[in-house]
């Protein structure tokens, strides 16, 4: 494993995160709604 491919798997890991917590967020939304 190369270090320069700290960057990319980075740039990865905070887009899957990012989506995550979108995901979160639209799932609390809609049981907030649903209740």
């Amino acid at each position: 494993m190369n270090p320069s491919g700290k960057a990319p798997y980075t740039f990865r890991a905070g887009w899957a995160l990012l989506l995550l917590g979108i995901n979160f967020l639209v799932a609390a939304y809609y049981f907030g709604i649903l209740k």
